[in-house]
């Protein structure tokens, strides 16, 4: 009689064959190029040994290689009743990956199936065989770069990625696992800007740097090219599309019109301008892909007079267009909360321009509905004063808020909204203005507010991020908000329990309004950045003038 350890080791070696044969009769006619958002089922074990442990941490480390090689959307399915497929398609995922752990003889095989949910069909069948439980890792990477090369058309991948050395301890899932982002099906988001999980006990490291890419660190910032002349005062500027090469779209904006370019190489050149009335005062301009299309939109925060009215831009062949409007909420975009580029928003208040908690919004394909409350306090320092200036990052085993104060101060927040760091120099001062409030007689005008740039942050940077931000230098006798005597373009790294700066421009008469990274993924050596810079401002009968520039990093 066949014992049940018999069974499954044919069952393995079956599976095996199969999958030998179909990869080689398909493998020339994988359709490569598939949309990269892909979901990750939990993987199963098929073996008769405990390594439970082991294959629980695998479709983490499967989304983070299939993060870094493909830039993928990777969404991580929880076990449940519901099946993979139907949880996939009911959180709009085109792609599902389901994988097996099998004993063979003394070694493991490690079989994966990406099915086509839309057609119903295997868009591919992988495998790789493991000498040992620790080895099953390594063997991991090379089935990643398959998958990213044939499903996804990523040239290189599988040679891409070398086995990692053989970790001496058994895989466990860590304790300090980092709080899941629940997708509308329950599941977990991770996108190419999630930091690798970890996966290794007694210190071994199994994912990726926690650095930049192989472990650089920038040392210079060096001017390549400017703009056109803009006859406005830019305010800031956001980085919309950008390719592997740093090549794509950029936002600006002033007081009533955004201005879009596109940087091809070391130039910068107009594509567009998107006007608004004389009554509008836009206040802020970001980007986040919200529908899932693979393409970002553009959300501004305009405000009408006296109410907030902020909009959202989606671009249809070679124009943008409204696809909502009159949104009642300060809109932002965290670049890395919970490991996933977030939007944000707090109400328009009524005394003050902020009021209430802020909250995570989603697109439900009509307009934008408030989700996650974050339990940072908004009715005390610093926060009170609204979510202008505000940003995220990775550090270490959590994520924090990081906010520019109406004192111009950099802030590293705790979960309830105090501070535990801020910086010692002015940074990511604003030059504009805007009005809120009742109206003071002795003044003649509304309460004025002052606009605050956030920090950048890097992508890859993981648990140690790479910020940008402006340095804002004022003289001794300098008491009025919104002046300044130099700024410059700093870029600051987080070591220990601060910040210290790695690189920055020289200090210059000209006002940096803003700055982003041009890099849809890792940034790294000979990256590019590029800056809105006000270079006169329409002050005693003098016309406003401003210019975007492009910077290279070393």
């Amino acid at each position: 009689m066949r014992t049940d350890n018999d069974r499954l080791i044919a069952r393995a070696l079956r599976a095996a064959l199969v999958l030998s044969l179909v990869l080689l009769i398909a493998g020339p006619a994988l359709a490569a190029g598939y949309p990269r958002r892909i979901a990750v089922a939990p993987f199963e074990s098929l073996a008769k040994e405990d390594i439970g442990s082991t294959v629980a941490v695998l479709p983490r480390l499967m989304a983070s290689r299939l993060m870094a090689l493909a830039g993928a959307d990777v969404l991580l399915l929880p076990s449940s009743t519901k099946s993979p497929a139907d949880a996939a398609r009911e959180a709009k995922y085109p792609l599902l990956l389901q994988g097996t752990v099998s004993k063979l003889g003394k070694g493991y095989s490690v079989d994966a199936v990406v099915t086509d949910l839309a057609e119903g069909k295997s868009a591919g069948a992988f495998f790789a065989a493991a000498a040992t439980e620790d080895d099953i890792i390594a063997q991991l990477g090379i089935l990643a770069g398959e998958i990213a090369e044939k499903v996804f058309g990523v040239q290189g991948a599988v040679r891409a990625v070398s086995p990692s050395p053989v970790i001496a301890a058994p895989v466990v899932v860590p304790s300090t696992m980092p709080a899941p982002v629940v997708a509308p099906s329950g599941g977990t988001v991770l996108t190419s800007q999630s930091p690798a999980p970890a996966a290794g006990a007694a210190g071994a490291a199994v994912s990726g740097a926690t650095t930049l890419s192989a472990g650089w660190i920038p040392s210079s910032i060096t001017k390549v090219s400017q703009s056109d002349r803009v006859p406005e005062e830019v305010h800031g500027i956001v980085t919309v599309q950008a390719d592997a090469d740093g090549n794509g779209l950029v936002a600006a904006y002033g007081i009533k019109t955004i201005y879009l370019y596109q940087v091809k190489g070391n130039e910068i050149l107009p594509y567009t301008r998107i006007r608004r009335p004389l009554d509008h005062h836009i206040l802020n301009v970001d980007a986040i892909d919200i529908d899932g299309d693979g393409e970002k939109e553009i959300l501004v925060t305009d405000l009408v007079e006296e109410q907030v009215q902020s909009f959202i831009l989606k671009r249809n062949g070679d124009i943008y267009e409204e696809i909502a409007d009159k949104i009642r909420y300060h809109l932002v975009v965290l670049p890395d909360w919970k490991g996933k580029p977030t939007l944000v928003g707090q109400y328009q208040g009524v005394d003050s321009p902020f009021r209430g908690k802020i909250v995570a919004l989603r697109w439900d394909g009509k307009q934008l509905v408030p989700g996650e409350t974050f339990p940072h306090d908004t009715t005390i320092a610093p926060l009170w004063s609204g979510v202008l200036g505000l940003s995220s990052a990775r550090f270490g085993n959590e994520w924090r808020l990081m906010y520019t104060d109406v004192e111009s101060v950099l802030r590293v927040l705790t979960p309830d909204g105090k501070t535990a760091y801020k910086s010692r120099k002015r940074l990511g001062s604003g030059i504009g203005f805007f009005e809120w409030g009742p109206y003071v007689e002795i003044e003649g005008r509304r309460k004025q507010f002052l606009l605050r740039m956030p920090a950048r942050v890097a992508r890859g940077s993981g648990e140690n991020p790479l910020v940008m931000i402006t340095e804002v230098k004022k003289g001794l006798l300098d008491l009025v908000g919104g002046s300044y005597d130099t700024t410059r373009l700093i870029l600051l790294h987080w070591e220990g329990e601060e910040f210290l700066e790695k690189a920055g421009t020289q200090d210059a008469s000209q006002f940096i309004s803003g700055a982003d990274f041009l890099s849809p993924s890792d940034f790294r050596k000979g990256g590019r950045i590029v800056a809105s810079v006000i270079e006169q401002q329409a002050i005693f009968f003098k016309d406003a003038a401003s210019r975007l520039y492009v910077y290279k990093v070393e």
